[in-house]
């Protein structure tokens, strides 16, 4: 087994983060852990609540999950939106030493919006249901991840694309 790998899922509400998720768990080599920061949230947040009620403690958890991961898996993969520098940074500042030694990877799921729309509709009743009108602002404010940000690889899925579904962009 090759050294540690922390995954950063990336893209907005709706376009298939979880999905991919539960599609590849199993090509992964070793023990991997998801840490999902909506579930986090769904156990702490109570059924009509607000949303962001508890995001302090909600966060907190999420950076435990994943610090606790990479010491005693092979792989963690981040589910979350993390749609711009900002919130890939605090995540990656917030977890800080625990990144010794491992290979930190964005995944982007790059869709068209409708399909990001059309998917989030399937959730309509569910807590995981986010408003149409976020949605389409995710979208249009997410922005790629690079390299500068601490990323060794880049892997951007589009399962809309023609031939190969992945391209994958490696530090020089």
């Amino acid at each position: 087994m090759s050294k540690k790998k922390l995954f950063v899922m990336c893209g907005n509400a709706g376009c298939g983060k979880s999905t991919w998720i539960k599609e590849n768990l199993h090509t992964f080599e070793g023990y991997t852990s998801v840490v999902s920061r909506d579930q986090i949230r769904f156990l702490l947040v109570h059924e009509g609540e607000d949303y962001f009620s508890r995001e302090t403690e909600v966060y907190a958890k999420f950076i435990e999950g994943i610090q606790f991961g990479l010491e005693n898996t092979d792989n963690v993969i981040v589910d979350a939106t993390h749609l711009n520098e900002g919130s890939r940074g605090k995540l990656l500042r917030r977890i800080g030493p625990s990144l010794k030694g491992v290979e930190v990877i964005a995944v982007v799921i790059k869709v068209p919006l409708e399909v990001s729309l059309d998917q989030n509709e399937k959730r309509k009743g569910s807590r995981s249901y986010v408003p149409r009108s976020v949605v389409r602002r995710m979208y249009y404010q997410f922005t790629m991840p690079t390299f500068e940000e601490g990323f060794d690889k880049i892997y951007v899925y589009n399962p809309y694309k023609e031939g190969a579904k992945y391209t994958i962009f490696e530090k020089e």
